[in-house]
This record gives C-alpha cells, structure tokens and sequence, in this order.
C-alpha cells in the first residue's frame, strides 16, 4: 500500500507498524511524489494525509480518480480535521474512509485490513468480469461466425432450392423440408426453351457448351425474379418459372426475354456466330407445390396438369413460328389484356387432352417492325380464323391472302394459308371442328 505523509516521523511510524503486520509499503512526503510515484506503481489502498503543502489530499484524490489507470485504488484519509464538512468533503473526492489523527494503530490495521480484503475481492470481481467479458466477446464472435456460415449455407440452399418455394410450403430452411411435403395454389407456369439448342451445342467442347448454357440463362434468370416469379427448374437450356401474382408478370417477364435473347443473338452474329432463338408457352391454373422422390434423394418442384400444359403451349410455339403462347386461362386472368399485343392463335387439343383450349400469341417481344404489322393486321387475322372456324374457307383464304400480302414473313398465317389450301382442294370432313389436335410436346 501507498502512505502519503508530509511528516516523516508519522510515515515511519506508520510503515513500522503495518510492516510488522505484515503490508507492505511504499511511501511519498507529498502529492506530487505520490502522483509521481503512482505512474509505475499501482497499489492496492492508499493512507493519505488531508493536511499537506503544495497540494492537499483532496486534491490528490481528485486528481486519482480522474485518471483511469488510479481511479480504481481505495483511499483511506488520515486527518486531524473533526468537522463534519471535512469529512463530506473527502467522501465527495472519492475516498472510502477516515482515519482521525492521532491515529489508534488498531484502529488503523482494523482498517487498513478491511479495505485491502475488500480490494482484494474487487479485484477478483473486476477479474471475473474480464473473464465473463472475454468469453461473452468470444461466445458472440462465434454466434456470429455461425450465423455467417448459416446465411453462407442458406445463400448456397437457395441456388438450388428458391426460397420463395420454401415460403410457400411454410419452411425457412431447405434443411426443414420433409419427403411429402406439399401445398395447392394458383399459379401461371412459364416455361421457356431454346430453338436448336442441340445443334448450337455439337460442335462445342463441354466447358464451351456450359458457358453457353450458363451465359443464356444468366441473361434470362433476372427477369423472372425482377417481374416477380421464381426459377423452379432448369432443363439444359429450359426454364421452368412459376409467378405466384399477377398473369401479367409472367407475360411481360416473356416479352423482356425473348427482348434479351434477341439482343444476345444480335451480339452472337456480330462475332460471326450463330444466331440463336426461343419459344415460351405460358399457362394458368392450380398447381400443386412440395417434395418428391425418396428419403436420400428429393427435389421440390411443382406438378399438376397446368405444368404440363404451360410445356405443350412452348412447343406449340415452334408450330406457328411465333415466341409466345399463352392459354385462354392466362389472357383472361390478365388485368389489363390490351396492355400487351396479342392475337388469337388457334383451338386445339393439346397431348393427352380431351378439351380443346383457346391460345394466343403474345408479339410485344418481337422486332418493332414485326410487332407493328402484327398490329396493322390482327383484325383481318382474327376475322379469318373466325371464317375458318366456321367453314367459310374461301373467305378465311382472302382474309389470310391479304395478311400475307401486308406481312409474308408472318408463319402462323402460312400456316392457315396451307391448311385452307388442302381443305379448299379435298373438303372437310362432316365432323371437322376446326380443332387441331396436336400429337406432339
């Protein structure tokens, strides 16, 4: 301990006696040496004289408790002052005792054994503290390592697993997810698929064919999540997309990637490569969302008859040379259906269907001078399909005549031109409908 004394009889006194019992003692005649002494010594209690020249010992105690490095030490006042004042006045600098002067020795180890006991525990609490301080710095440094590893592992999941399809099944986590799993919704499915892609890909090494893969539905992916949908699956080349909202995302999600894949083949022929293409069949309907395969090894996707019509209308596509089909379903769920340029396609009887569906071509992806001929002649369109449907061929033939007069690059309207052409030469049969029955994708 620390014994501050400007009277050296009173310091040998004092350091005799707690020697004897056994402290040991430093000591300093005044403030400024004990100030001084207390740069490279850190004691456990400090004995301070009030009554000193130069500076007194409440000011030294000011001046210690503003320090950190002393702030922490007890001190214990020793004065000949009585008046209560005094007393306060110490206790208001930060000392926690008073020794009156002349000094009982018992009364002084008394206390001086008193204080050092309770600095000893103070410091054991402080370094408890520092203990509990580290280990709690370490545990929430660890907390936060795992929860990086966790958003890590939940970033790498939905890669694979879209969180918006775990939202829908009401899990957070891929790793919730059970075998059986399953909920119902209504949905529009969009599926979407490149025109020869297995041609484009011969001649190509793997690690070229995967760069291809990779650079085309970088391009496409964006524009399903901007447009508010969600990559359910990738086929190759395909995309399967589901759009939880309004029809009419998926449609115009279609119209900015036939937009973007057209601008990719743009940058491809500018290379001296190929160009390149695609179809989009777009269906609405009910679906059914959860887990299937087996306990080792499951996918979460979505099944239902509106999937797999969404696939057969995107192959229909090729049929009628056109990018995007959509159903009946689709144009009907669409809030504002003129918002988008459309046309009426055909009736047909998809694959493994009994019920004929009505389907639409949507053109506002196409070329600008495209899209505008399609506009120019979508009435006269429309109107022959309306003669054909009700066996008035030669007027069905006139109207597309004039269609293929104004656009000849039109291929759904050659493709009428042609089946006009075999009815008008060989008749059609008492049960014909008009319906075309299509026995492939």
């Amino acid at each position: 301990m620390l014994v501050v004394d400007d009277t050296p009889a009173n310091i040998r006194l004092l350091v005799d006696y707690l020697d004897y019992a056994g402290i040991d003692t430093i000591t300093a005649v005044d403030g400024e040496g004990a100030l001084a002494l207390l740069r490279h010594e850190s004691p456990d209690l400090i004995l301070l004289d009030v009554v000193m020249p130069n500076m007194n010992g409440f000011d030294v105690c000011r001046r210690l408790k503003e320090d950190a490095a002393t702030r922490d030490i007890p001190v214990l006042f020793m004065t000949g002052l009585t008046d209560m004042a005094d007393k306060v006045r110490g206790f208001d600098v930060g000392g926690v005792d008073y020794l009156t002067k002349p000094i009982r020795l018992e009364e002084l180890l008394a206390r001086v054994t008193t204080h050092l006991s309770l600095r000893a525990l103070q410091r054991e609490l402080q370094a408890a503290n520092s203990d509990l301080e580290r280990r709690v710095a370490e545990r929430t440094a660890e907390l936060a390592r795992l929860n990086e590893e966790l958003r890590a592992t939940n970033r790498a999941y939905s890669r694979f697993v879209p969180t918006e399809l775990l939202g829908l099944l009401g899990r957070d986590r891929a790793v919730d997810v059970a075998l059986g799993d399953q909920a119902q919704f209504d949905m529009t499915v969009l599926f979407s698929d490149m025109r020869g892609f297995t041609a484009l890909t011969e001649s190509m090494t793997p690690g070229e064919a995967f760069a291809f893969t990779n650079a085309y539905l970088g391009r496409l992916s964006p524009i399903v999540r901007r447009h508010g949908g969600f990559i359910d699956k990738y086929i190759g080349d395909a995309i399967m997309a589901l759009f939880p909202g309004d029809a009419g995302d998926a449609l115009r999600a279609a119209v900015e990637m036939q937009r973007a894949v057209r601008q990719l083949s743009e940058e491809r022929r500018s290379v001296g490569l190929p160009s390149i293409s695609m179809g989009i069949g777009i269906h609405t309907g009910s679906l059914m969302l959860g887990t299937i395969g087996e306990a080792e090894r499951m996918e979460v996707t979505a099944i239902s008859d509106t999937v797999n019509q969404a696939s057969r209308l995107e192959g229909l596509a090729a049929h009628y040379g056109v990018a995007i089909v959509a159903s009946e379903q689709t144009m009907d769920a669409l809030a504002a259906r003129d918002s988008l340029g459309h046309r009426s396609l055909d009736r047909v009887r998809l694959k493994g269907k009994r019920e004929p569906v009505s389907v639409f071509e949507v053109f506002d992806g196409d070329p600008p001078e495209t899209r505008e001929r399609k506009r120019e002649t979508r009435e006269r369109f429309e109107q022959a399909l309306s003669d054909y449907r009700a066996r008035r061929f030669a007027e069905a033939n006139v109207g597309i005549a004039h269609v293929l007069l104004q656009d000849p690059a039109d291929k759904a309207a050659l493709v009428y031109q042609q089946r006009i052409a075999r009815l008008l030469a060989h008749g059609a049969p008492d049960d014909w409908t008009g319906i075309e029955t299509v026995t492939e994708k």
